[in-house]
């Protein structure tokens, strides 16, 4: 049955609030719940988690066609990107770190499927019928373990109901910015039903290059082929294929500027240093650009812009069968992913560094769900997942000109040490020279297996108490190794390396190879190989209850613990990661029906949490992941929606947040940590990053009655944050601070009285603010970073048909 407690209020209508599927039953879509009657369905006031849903209508009204402005509607989540990663942040812990096989602390599933590479994680955000967000650990009902949250996309399904129908919608933006959607709705019988659906996103960059193109440049194109076969009343299966391509030119790998560093006097790096010095520092930049100049949030200078090359094809067969009593349902996926770009390693106009990033995922998952369906006060639910990875990722370097890097002076440390002065060297010509080879590169293999399940028990009425278990296994598995990390191997005088260079050192080719892996080959069998292999298990577990306070209000708590499997590095692997969250919560709808309150509090703890080590290697910096320590966080969340009549809608979220490292450490990037020699820097008691202690966001909308002119809908949306530090490698570093700002947000919309046709007009983030994307410390000591999205306006046409 559906539960009795299901609000069909003018509040749920007015807010376009989704039937979101219980977390017993995540992987199925609603139609099916809803259609094959499971009864599993419940209204998100009913889930006794932290989890905000937002359906279509929801969706469009705050502007939110991707994944990067959820924020702007979920409490206590922000989110940052770098070049196409996405990275979500949410309660204290950050995405900062998902180089190689650093994972995202919140897992991304698109129908049911998990998302391994924080890369996939905005390619199907296109004819979408819902998005759920789910706070803390998920994992005694998930086929993949989450260890923070869960960020949840379901697309929109074929439709029996709607018969042959669709939509168009084009947009019209900043930038030259041109984005259409389409979608065709095809019941072919009555047991089959297709839909078609294609989305493209086209710009100029809205990040000036003084010295080549334009960057920050979209040109995505995605297609999805859905069809529904539903043999009978109690059966259905769904078939999905997408295909998801982009070749625009992405802003950067780890942030595609440098921002001013702080330096002694003497001119060695602090990040608390007393001067300020903004001149590029890399070798064979020559110094140049200087970022005082002008500003580095949306102008660069650099001669090497390469498109990036990203494809993504996915195939998904999910269905389900009800039984009398049970409900089996499965969900199967294989999916092939590449994901090549290129970077202007020296940040300069100076034809010198150039670097590159590859890879590529194929992927098979398999998850079988049992679920109760019955109307008895034991409802549960078990699983079993298996999926299997194969990942390869390649970070390389070569210089394309000869450099004079003899120019550098030193400095005296106060331990002594002469230390190099990190300023920028010249080139020495600009005739093609190619040398400076490195490379890092690396398969690995992944097999996981989770078995979980959960039994919700109502003792009475209004009381239920819940329990859940889950056991995770993950095999894991490396090979590879870099072109400067090894000598002569068997003794014979040769060097059979994984990474080889294709160009002999100080070629000069007519043209400059375009990436770097027109520069290296790759010998998975070399005598070099490093190995690395670890196997990681763990049990988690979820205990509640919810009580209802009335037929409208919830009162609930829970404790739950997360896993998140270690990184396997050339370097070795590391340990794995725990999660544990404890959270009482507070949902209802007061006034009459007329406003939604939510309250949450909890009280966050990561163990072993993974951090980002920099160590040299052939004169470059080498990133690898490493265990740091552990953070506590504890915080409020409100959420509210007041209707007080059918033409209002007012809404906020509201987040606390109290997040501080407890026993943790990094590695120093600069030479020096508050004046002194510090490789190693103990963060106990400092704030994480990524963790304003307070964000608001208000909206609010009033529907214009036209009578038979339709209607009219202004829309006003504000959304602040305190300040908070940006830098993935040592937390609290004041050049990587981003100061408390607001973003606003209107939006004027005219519809249609049947709804068949509207016009948006729209300016987002008003005031212009150029909010830091994320930080992180290259060679050189340069502080590079990239800055959310500026100022952008527009207009928006639909059609439906």
């Amino acid at each position: 049955m559906i539960n009795a407690r299901l609000n069909k209020s003018k509040l749920a209508q007015a807010i376009g609030l989704t039937l979101s599927v219980s977390p017993l039953t995540t992987y199925a879509q609603l139609e099916e719940v809803i259609v094959t009657a499971t009864k599993r369905a419940e209204s998100v006031q009913d889930v006794g988690l932290s989890v905000q849903a937002f359906d279509e209508e929801a969706l469009k009204r705050g502007g939110i066609t991707d994944a990067s402005r959820v924020e702007l509607l979920v409490s206590g989540v922000n989110y940052a990107f770098v070049g196409n990663d996405a990275k979500f942040n949410v309660r204290g812990a950050n995405s900062s770190n998902t180089f190689g096989d650093a994972t995202s602390i919140v897992g991304a599933f698109v129908d049911g499927v998990y998302k391994p590479r924080a890369s996939q994680q905005s390619r199907a955000f296109f004819d979408v019928e819902r998005v759920e967000f789910l706070k803390g650990p998920q994992g005694t009902l998930y086929g993949r373990n989450t260890f923070a949250g869960a960020f949840n996309l379901y697309t929109r399904a074929p439709s029996f109901e709607d018969g042959v129908s669709g939509y168009t919608d084009l947009s019209f933006e900043r930038f030259d910015r041109t984005k259409i959607q389409g979608a065709l709705n095809l019941p072919v019988s009555d047991t089959f039903a297709v839909r078609l659906a294609v989305s493209t996103d086209k710009s100029d960059g809205y990040i000036t290059n003084l010295a080549g193109p334009d960057i920050g440049a979209q040109d995505d194109k995605n297609y999805r082929i859905s069809t529904l076969w539903r043999p009978t009343d109690n059966m259905e299966w769904k078939l999905i294929y997408q295909l998801s391509e982009e070749d625009g030119r992405e802003a950067g790998l780890f942030g595609y500027t440098f921002i001013c560093r702080r330096e002694t006097p003497e001119g060695l790096t602090d990040p608390f240093g007393s001067v300020t010095n903004c001149a590029n520092p890399v070798r064979g930049s020559g110094g140049v650009p200087n970022v005082a100049d002008f500003d580095p949030a949306y102008t660069i200078s650099q001669d090497y812009a390469p498109e990036v090359d990203l494809r993504e094809e996915t195939i998904t067969l999910s269905g389900s069968i009800d039984f009398d009593g049970i409900t089996v349902k499965s969900i199967s996926n294989y999916t092939d992913f590449e994901n090549l770009f290129g970077f202007d390693f020296d940040f300069s106009p100076n034809p010198n560094s150039i670097g590159g990033y590859d890879e590529t995922l194929e992927s098979f998952s398999q998850e079988f769900n049992i679920s109760s369906n019955g109307d008895g006060p034991i409802q549960w639910t078990s699983g079993l997942y298996y999926s299997s990875d194969e990942t390869f990722t390649s970070f390389s370097i070569f210089q394309a000109t000869l450099r004079d890097d003899s120019v550098r002076g030193t400095a005296t440390a106060p331990d002594g040490q002469e230390l190099p002065i990190l300023s920028g060297t010249p080139i020495v010509s600009r005739d093609i020279n190619i040398n400076g080879f490195f490379a890092d590169s690396a398969f690995r293999e992944s097999d996981t297996i989770g078995v979980y399940g959960e039994v919700e028990w109502s003792l009475s009425d209004a009381f239920r108490l819940i329990t859940g278990l889950r056991y995770s296994e993950e095999d894991k598995s490396l090979d590879g190794a870099g072109s400067n990390f090894t000598g002569d191997t068997n003794g014979d005088g040769t060097v059979d390396r994984v990474v080889n260079p294709i160009l002999a050192n100080g070629a000069s080719p007519t043209i400059v190879p375009a990436f770097s892996r027109d520069v290296f080959s790759i010998n998975r069998n070399a005598s070099d190989a490093i190995l690395v292999s670890e196997k990681y298990d763990n049990t988690t577990y979820r205990l509640g209850f919810e009580y209802d306070l009335g037929s409208e209000s919830l009162f609930y708590g829970t404790y739950s613990t997360g896993f998140l499997s270690g990184a396997v590095n050339v370097g070795g692997a590391t340990d794995e990661q725990e999660s544990s969250v404890l959270e009482i919560g507070y949902k209802s709808y007061l006034l009459d029906n007329t406003l939604k309150l939510n309250i949450a509090a909890h009280m966050t703890e990561y163990d072993n949490l993974l951090t980002q080590l920099q160590i040299p290697v052939g004169g470059i910096v080498q990133s690898i992941s490493t265990n740091g320590g552990e953070i506590e966080a504890k915080g409020i969340e409100i959420e509210a929606v007041y209707v007080p009549d059918d033409a209002w809608t007012l809404s906020a979220n509201f987040s606390y947040l109290d997040s501080e490292y407890g026993v943790f450490g990094a590695n120093n990037p600069y030479q020096l940590y508050r004046g002194q020699v510090q490789p190693f820097i103990d963060l106990n008691g400092e704030v994480t990053p990524w963790s304003p202690e307070v964000t608001l966001s208000l909206s609010a909308s009033y529907r214009f009655d036209l009578g038979d002119n339709g209607s009219l809908t202004p829309y006003l949306q504000s959304y602040y944050s305190d300040e908070y530090f940006t830098s993935n490698i040592i937390g609290p570093d004041p050049t990587q601070l981003q100061d408390s700002f607001t973003k606003t947000d209107i939006r004027l919309t005219w519809e249609s009285v049947e709804g068949k046709y509207s016009v948006e007009a729209f300016v987002e983030n008003l005031e212009d603010e150029a909010v830091l994307a994320r930080g992180n410390n290259n060679s050189d000591d340069l502080v590079q970073t990239g800055f959310l999205f500026p100022r952008n306006a527009g207009v928006r046409i639909r059609t439906k048909f």
